[in-house]
């Protein structure tokens, strides 16, 4: 017992020993009396997040982050229309300015496709030799040789012509392991801007390096690298043969095989991040049936033996199950339009169908007059429940009167909340649940003829 507490305490103070406070301050006055987080990317396979600290912006806008960082990091100040990044060296202290505050409208609330805009932070009297200056001057020439090939080509010659100047121009990135790990995933980017290229001899040279997963120019080239694999493999049929086969089965022990052998990918950080990727992008494919692909990303954690791959794996499991048939829904909390609160266990032991929309949605108003018919036609064995999203609570009270209040209308606080928890991507979002509280279809949902015929044969009518 007693070699076990040193054990301990020897860890906690070599992590002290690297850990140093790190400060990020500045005045925002649009964003007095709000929260603001600090945080950073866990991954950016699946873009998780975690926060690193937060504080409440004072009546001036003074706002202050500290908080320990152990080695070179990339963080950010996320707002509802922007998102401001900066890199940390530990023990360090940066002033810095953020754009001001804006609101979401609700065109942006309701695009699916809507992203905040990315900047750099504008750091107060920022040095020559700040990793944030040397990386936006990176940046520069890296955007400057993309563009020229972009415009005039990309032969193979002319791309590694391109690799050998930016290497000459930023010498000194060799001397620190972030920036030369940052300067060799750029590297490698460039290169794969070749016409006809041959991504086997890219994928070797990224297996060939140590895999630095907290760096943000390794993401951009694994994403760039492996995105929709699966999907540009159908043009090899033989392959895709094999992946469908695989799938079908299973089987886990064959597909890490196919990684490895077929593109050479021994390295266990790389392949592993591999196999999880391609099976993360055909969750949402509509040629493998999602359940089969949920169960071989579950039967996979068993052959994951790195934490960091293992918590990535974990966060997509979490997120698939969230609207997966056979699931359990999760207990929805709203208010009606009477200010009264609900909650979606209420119903447990009845069929639910959800409607997720909002009133300024054509297709809702469309969709409230056929839901109005199942109503009348089904309302003894199913509850429907419209749930608005992004909307307005006196405007969401209309609708319900001119529906006559035979329906539920609910109004939620947290709409981005909502949305993660059912997994919702655009709206209008349907789901339909059965008297376990489980999901019964979460695609294919929608009020129409298809869903008439299959709610007569549940209720046998």
């Amino acid at each position: 017992m007693r070699k076990f507490f040193y054990i301990i305490l020897l860890l906690i103070s070599s992590f002290s020993a690297y850990a140093k406070e790190t400060k990020i301050y500045g005045v925002a006055p649009s964003f007095a009396g709000q929260k603001l987080e600090m945080r950073c990317n866990t991954n950016l396979m699946v873009n998780g997040e975690r926060v690193l600290s937060a504080c409440e912006v004072d009546s001036l806008g003074a706002f202050s982050f500290v908080f320990d960082v152990t080695q070179t990091m990339q963080a950010f100040i996320p707002t509802e229309t922007s998102r401001g990044y900066i890199f940390l060296e530990p023990g360090a202290q940066y002033e810095v300015k953020l754009l001001a505050r804006q609101e979401r409208t609700l065109a942006q609330k309701l695009d699916p496709y809507y992203q905040p805009t990315d900047y750099m932070l504008d750091i107060v009297h920022l040095k020559h030799g700040d990793i944030n200056a040397q990386i936006m001057e990176f940046e520069d020439a890296f955007d400057f040789y993309s563009m020229r090939h972009l415009v005039y080509g990309a032969s193979p010659d002319s791309l590694k012509k391109s690799v050998a100047e930016i290497r000459e121009i930023f010498p000194d990135f060799a001397s620190k392991r972030f920036l030369a790990d940052y300067l060799d995933y750029r590297c490698m980017l460039i290169l794969n801007m070749a016409q006809n290229v041959n991504q086997t001899k890219i994928i070797k040279q990224l297996n060939d390096k140590d895999i630095d997963v907290e760096n943000p120019a390794f993401w951009d080239l694994f994403n760039t690298l492996f995105n929709d694999f699966i999907k540009q493999s159908a043009y090899d049929r033989e392959q895709a043969l094999t992946f469908s086969r695989v799938i079908e089965e299973g089987n886990v022990k064959m597909y890490l095989l196919t990684i490895k052998n077929r593109y050479g990918i021994n390295n266990s950080v790389l392949g592993e991040l591999v196999a999880i990727k391609w099976l993360y992008d055909l969750l949402n494919s509509p040629e493998y049936d999602r359940t089969k692909v949920y169960e071989m990303l579950r039967s996979l954690g068993g052959a994951i033996q790195l934490e960091y791959n293992r918590d990535i794996l974990t966060e997509i499991l979490n997120g698939a199950s969230s609207n997966l048939p056979g699931m359990e829904a999760p207990n929805l909390q709203a208010r009606g339009v009477d200010g009264k609160s609900r909650s979606l266990s209420d119903y447990k032991g009845d069929y639910i169908y959800l409607n997720f929309g909002n009133s300024f949605i054509d297709q809702t108003q469309k969709d409230l007059n056929v839901l109005m018919r199942f109503q009348n036609d089904y309302g003894r064995d199913l509850d429907i429940i419209n749930v608005f999203l992004y909307d307005q609570p006196e405007q969401v009270a209309r609708l319900s009167q001119r529906f006559g209040g035979k329906m539920n209308f609910w109004i939620v606080d947290d709409s981005d909340a909502v949305k993660k928890m059912f997994g919702i991507k655009s709206l209008p979002a349907f789901f339909l649940i059965d008297k376990d509280g489980t999901f019964l279809m979460t695609k294919g949902a929608e009020p129409n003829d298809e869903l008439k015929m299959l709610l007569q044969r549940i209720f046998r009518r």
